[in-house]
């Protein structure tokens, strides 16, 4: 995981591209109150941003940084589409 600053409000999360598909994220208490969304999501009792703890602003700048190559993508190949048998 690598340290990322969102592009729309400089929240540092640190973050890891397993995929195209495939994202994580980690967010610390600083990131979590500098982030516009996720600080006024109040989620389960005693679990502020959980357990959505996603914000708009910051997938844009995880897409880009992937698409820029700052984030490098673990596996570029696609997750296939599962065969569902009839």
């Amino acid at each position: 995981m690598q340290p990322l600053e969102c592009d729309a409000c400089g929240a540092c999360v640190r973050a890891l591209k397993y995929s195209w598909e495939h994202t994580a994220v980690q967010w610390d208490e600083a990131s979590q109150r500098t982030c516009r969304e996720i600080d006024t999501w109040t989620g389960r009792e005693g679990r502020p941003g959980a357990p959505v703890m996603r914000c708009e602003a910051l997938a844009a700048t995880i897409d880009r940084a992937a698409h820029d190559g700052t984030l490098p993508v673990v596996n570029e190949d696609p997750v296939p589409t599962p065969q569902v048998a009839h």
